[in-house]
């Protein structure tokens, strides 16, 4: 069964698709080392290229995640020797920056603070190992050195900041159901406590009234008529509130949004704006420290504004946290193109170190018909640009180097694309989450007063009358109103079981109890009852509907009408279940529309049945009918 929202959101296909970028930008950062590593003439070093990716690609998948949380620190272990053990095969001719792999999955893994902590500890191994050990991988060292740490903090942050927002999507996604059921739980529970508080209270105030009454007769007759007043206000208090108390409830579902995903636009901000400066960072460098080859000053201040500029405008054009696209954003997406290749007649192919930026920001912004093509034609850009001006790079090297800046652009492409993405939709998903979950509450909520309507309605209203009838009797036979006495005790006692059922899920009534209460009830406010001969056996599903509809019809006939004559009748017809209850004193300002019809209409209906209520002068009939083989639960 597909998870879809209100909205039409295919929860499971974005869950997915939330996977696909973090495993892509893996991907395509894996393709690049690996076609770098191509020409090293080792095989060992491209499986140990490969075998660095496994991890990582292991946990950002998702799948399998258990061993992570009981083996977390042997599979920390084994990514670290992974790590480093190409350093005493391969030297300084290693991949520089891949060991972010191994930061990256500690963010992941380890509990902050700490593992920032190791995050920088491990950024400081990265330079003691490179430039204390096995060397530099090229001059001059501080050119080295600052590349190797900026690519470092590159790839831990970038596969930290995707899988951290790709995981809180899943998480999102897979708790929708539990918070509206914490929703709905909480709505019970208010209700529950709301009935306790005023129905309880109330219903130990009749019963100790009613015995005080019962205690009086026969020599106290003024007492006991006190009491019973006493005890028929307070039973058509409780009537009168019993009616408002679900529907008035302003429980909120307090489903606050996690922290996670308040935390979450700031952090994808976060690494986004680490990862800009990093970049811009290298940029400056590659023209203030540039080896043999100085570069004018000019070039020096090109590098350092475009570098600013690109950054503030990536961050504008993420928009991490807002649905909306920017103002203006065509002007200003042709300006970071501008921006991008600017400094390409410069600096040669090391200019083109924002273009994957500018291949993200294509995705964020153009409509999804285009956006994809706009993204292959600035990343086809980059090999077409390389190889028309090679720079410096030798010709056997310049197929390898234009696959690994090609494959690195992708990378980070797809890494702008998705903190961005990831973020709304883990915002997005959260806010939905929330309105299902106030849906959840609010049906529950509809529920709840139909089923305090449904069950307490008669019994409270059979109290009132019977404090009536006792009221007639005393001094006038006082034997017969002690027995009334006790059905109003009895009642009493129906009354706390019925208050304490509505809180419950399973609200199942017995047909055959109910029909006997509705014959007591009904015979002792003077109504002249007709109960069918033989009842049909109802099946378990259907038997508290037809109850229910005994239940509200009665009530109705107590309060709404001067009947003489009830006729209750249940038969088979063609397989299914009829019961009619019909009355012949219906008052002129009767009318059917109350929400007790109405409830009786919709259980009646979920239970796949008809329902139908009709009137024929004095005369008022209700009739369910219901398959008799029904499966479905309607309360």
């Amino acid at each position: 069964m597909r998870m879809v929202g209100t909205d039409g959101y295919d929860t499971r296909r974005q869950v997915r698709g939330a996977r696909a970028v973090v495993l892509g930008f893996l991907g395509t950062l894996l393709v690049g080392r690996a076609v770098d590593a191509v020409g090293h003439g080792d095989s060992w070093y491209v499986l140990f290229v490969v075998a660095l990716f496994v991890l990582p690609t292991w946990f950002a998948s998702g799948v399998a995640r258990e061993p992570w949380y009981r083996l977390r620190w042997w599979l920390l272990g084994a990514q670290a020797v992974l790590t480093y053990l190409p350093f005493a095969l391969f030297g300084n001719g290693w991949v520089g920056g891949i060991s972010g792999l191994l930061a990256g999955l500690v963010l992941l893994t380890v509990p902050a603070p700490a593992s920032w902590v190791v995050f920088g500890a491990l950024a400081v191994v990265e330079e003691v190992v490179w430039l204390g050990f096995v060397g530099p991988p090229y001059t001059p060292a501080v050119h080295a050195g600052l590349w190797l740490l900026i690519a470092f903090a590159d790839n831990g942050l970038a596969l930290f900041g995707l899988t951290w927002l790709a995981e809180l999507v899943r998480q999102v996604a897979s708790t929708r159901d539990e918070l509206a059921a914490a929703a709905v739980t909480r709505q019970r529970l208010a209700v529950a406590e709301r009935l306790r508080s005023m129905i309880g209270e109330r219903v130990r105030t009749v019963t100790d009234r009613a015995t005080a009454a019962r205690e009086a007769l026969p020599d106290r007759r003024d007492i006991a008529r006190a009491e019973i007043e006493a005890a028929g206000v307070t039973a058509r208090e409780m009537l009168a509130e019993a009616r408002g108390i679900a529907a008035e409830s302003d429980e909120r579902i307090g489903a606050r949004q996690e922290t996670d995903v308040v935390l979450a636009p700031r952090l994808a901000t976060g690494v986004l704006l680490a990862v800009l400066v990093l970049f811009a960072a290298q940029n400056a460098a590659n023209v203030a420290l540039p080896g043999e080859s100085g570069y004018p000053v000019g070039t020096l201040v090109l590098a350092v504004l475009t570098g600013g500029a690109v950054t503030g405008l990536q961050l504008r054009h993420s928009g991490i946290g807002r649905e909306e696209h920017p103002p203006a954003w065509r002007w200003t997406f042709a300006a970071q193109a501008v921006l991008t290749y600017v400094q390409y007649p410069l600096l040669g192919p090391a200019g083109l170190a924002f273009a994957g930026f500018l291949a993200g920001s294509a995705l964020l912004l153009f409509p999804d018909r285009t956006r994809w093509v706009w993204f292959g034609a600035i990343v086809a850009s980059m090999p077409a640009l390389i190889l028309l001006v090679p720079g410096g790079s030798p010709p056997e090297e310049l197929p390898r180097w234009t696959g690994y800046a090609t494959a690195t652009a992708v990378a980070f492409g797809l890494l702008v694309y998705g903190l961005a993405w990831l973020t709304r939709l883990a915002v997005r998903m959260a806010a939905l989450r929330e309105e299902l979950a106030e849906l959840a509450a609010v049906r529950e909520r509809l529920r709840l007063a139909r089923d305090t309507h449904d069950l307490l309605g008669l019994g409270l209203s059979a109290m009132a009358l019977k404090t009536d009838l006792v009221m007639a009797l005393i001094g006038r036979d006082d034997a017969q109103a002690r027995c009334e006495l006790d059905d109003l005790l009895w009642l009493c006692a129906k009354a706390g079981d019925d208050a304490r059922l509505v809180a419950t899920e399973d609200l199942r009534l017995s047909f055959t109890s109910e029909l006997g209460l509705a014959f007591d009830i009904l015979t002792s406010s003077g109504i002249a009852v007709r109960l069918p001969e033989r009842l049909p056996s109802a099946p378990k599903d259907v038997d508290g509907v037809l109850a229910m509809v005994v239940r509200e019809a009665v009530t109705n006939i107590l309060r709404h009408s001067a009947a003489l004559h009830c006729t209750i009748t249940l038969v088979v017809v063609d397989g299914t279940l009829r019961l009619r209850i019909g009355n012949d004193g219906v008052l002129e300002e009767a009318h059917g529309g109350g929400s007790g019809l109405a409830n009786l209409r919709t259980r009646v209906g979920v239970a796949d049945g008809r329902f139908t209520a009709r009137r024929a002068g004095r005369e008022f009939e209700v009739v369910a009918e219901l398959p008799y083989q029904s499966a479905k639960d309607a309360l």
